[in-house]
């Protein structure tokens, strides 16, 4: 749905669900094991660390739009 066609409250509602999951994709990303043994286990990382990039880039842009619809509505000017 378009930002234009959401409600104030789903705005920010969708700000703070992008923040949340963004938080928790990267934390998710610091706890990964710097010291694998396994080129396998390496594979699996950098696979995990590719999607967890695009879904990231993807809440950023979703939070930008969300965040621009926010400013257009309310201008101080």
């Amino acid at each position: 749905m378009k930002s234009e066609n959401l409600t104030d409250e789903q705005l920010f509602r969708g700000i703070a669900r992008n923040t949340n999951v963004m938080t928790a994709l990267i934390h998710r990303e610091l706890e990964l094991d710097p010291a694998v043994n396994t080129i396998s286990d390496t594979i699996r990382q950098a696979k995990l660390r590719e999607s967890n990039t695009g879904r990231i880039g993807k809440l950023e842009r979703n939070y930008h739009e969300y965040t621009a619809e926010l400013r257009r509505r309310y201008s101080l000017e």
